[in-house]
């Protein structure tokens, strides 16, 4: 973990030994969302719930290279989901840089002046293929979706990128781009 001081990087350990630990004692089941933030390989995380989805789908027989990741931004913060779901998995303590999400509109927004990060709400993740992703027909707005990347750190680069999900928005995605509009698991 790349932290500042030792009081943050001790209550990142803390909150990832709670996280775990109660995944590890009370089964999946317990387990409303995941705080991507705590997993030292979060991209293993996600590739293991696009397996698990994978398999659950065997009988339509998707292989796990056709399937790519599917994400929904939920109206609500982690401590008020209320079901574990069916496949995928919700996941939690995202940061948006360089905008903001409105939830009442469920699109990316203008950030608000002198707020760098804004916390996001929960976000639900699954695994689909693209065939079923575009009969699905989600709309993200007149000029597509804004294709966001996901990372582990403010430090924006290759090493440290988690994934890449897809924001509804309003405007042309190359506004968000050249705003610089991105995730983070950590603002520090």
């Amino acid at each position: 973990w790349l932290m500042p001081n030792l009081g943050g990087w001790f209550t990142g350990l803390t909150d990832r030994h709670l996280m775990l630990n109660t995944w590890l004692e009370n089964s999946r089941s317990v387990m409303k969302s995941y705080w991507l933030t705590g997993f030292t390989n979060a991209q293993g995380f996600l590739t293991g719930m696009r397996q698990e989805v994978t398999r659950q789908h065997k009988k339509d027989q998707w292989a796990l290279d056709d399937v790519i990741s599917h994400t929904e931004v939920l109206q609500v913060d982690f401590e008020k989901v209320r079901d574990v779901p069916d496949e995928g998995q919700n996941i939690h303590g995202l940061f948006i840089e360089g905008g903001r999400w409105d939830r009442g509109a469920s699109r990316l927004d203008e950030s608000e002046p002198k707020k760098l990060f804004q916390g996001m709400p929960a976000i639900y993740v699954t695994a689909t293929t693209a065939k079923d992703l575009k009969a699905m027909g989600i709309n993200h707005g007149p000029f597509g979706p804004y294709n966001s990347a996901v990372y582990k750190y403010p430090k924006r680069n290759d090493r440290y990128l988690i994934f890449r999900m897809l924001l509804k928005t309003e405007l042309h995605p190359y506004h968000w781009k050249l705003r610089g509009v991105c995730l983070v698991a950590q603002t520090e």
